[in-house]
């Protein structure tokens, strides 16, 4: 198991409009995040030992979570996904919690010390989430072995849930960059950044996925990350 760098019933025809104009996330309605936890943005070390280098510490360990929010997922096993600096870090450490920050699992991930936007597979020994209950997970980059606290720590909150019928038949009617949107808008965060990253996999010159891409970011505040990963794009 390890970490993988991602270098980089039908619709009506307004409702197709809509999608085209918008990729935001919508939280889920009645499905609050539980109070503990940490932003996406985590809780970075004093110092910057884990940097490689000084420019590098511009950049900001980031979990492409939609911040304090609940994130949903299709998934039993979904794909997490964080951006990482430059760093001289070797390891990270993977956790899944239960409502009540109880850890249920944990993996040690070699790092790849040069940085991008990292995916991060649940493995098969891996729990799988259960349906409507929330889990928050988190990435650890050990930047000193001897001294734990020195650990620069990011995560999320994450559900997994069934679209209802109708969600399931607007989503079998579209094109990736529209299913992207519409999970966006039904609360799907998780599912909505699978969809554009596999996007950029096989079709990274489409006209519209920089711009969903940047508006999905930025409607949870990553907006640093949407520049980026614009100015990067996503590679294989």
């Amino acid at each position: 198991f390890s970490c993988a760098v991602v270098l980089t019933p039908s619709l009506t025809t307004q409702v197709r409009a809509d999608l085209h104009t918008s990729a935001s996330f919508e939280p889920p309605p009645g499905r609050g995040a539980p109070r503990s936890g940490t932003a996406g943005g985590g809780a970075r070390p004093a110092r910057t030992a884990c940097m490689s280098n000084a420019a590098a510490t511009a950049d900001s360990l980031t979990a492409l979570s939609p911040g304090r929010h609940l994130g949903l997922t299709q998934s039993d096993r979904p794909n997490l996904f964080v951006y990482l600096p430059k760093t001289t870090a070797q390891t990270a450490e993977v956790s899944l919690f239960d409502e009540q920050m109880n850890g249920i699992y944990q993996v040690s991930v070699p790092v790849p010390q040069q940085g991008g936007l990292v995916s991060i597979p649940l493995p098969d020994n891996a729990p799988t989430l259960a349906q409507n209950k929330p889990y928050y997970w988190t990435f650890a980059l050990v930047c000193n072995e001897s001294d734990r606290t020195q650990d620069w720590v990011v995560g999320g909150w994450i559900e997994r849930a069934e679209p209802n019928d109708t969600l399931q038949q607007q989503l079998a009617n579209l094109t990736a960059i529209d299913r992207a949107s519409l999970y966006a808008k039904q609360g799907f965060w998780y599912d909505a950044l699978t969809t554009l990253v596999e996007l950029q996999k096989t079709q990274p010159d489409h006209p519209e996925l920089a711009s969903s891409w940047t508006q999905l970011m930025q409607s949870v505040g990553l907006d640093a990350i949407a520049t980026k990963l614009v100015n990067n794009p996503l590679r294989k």
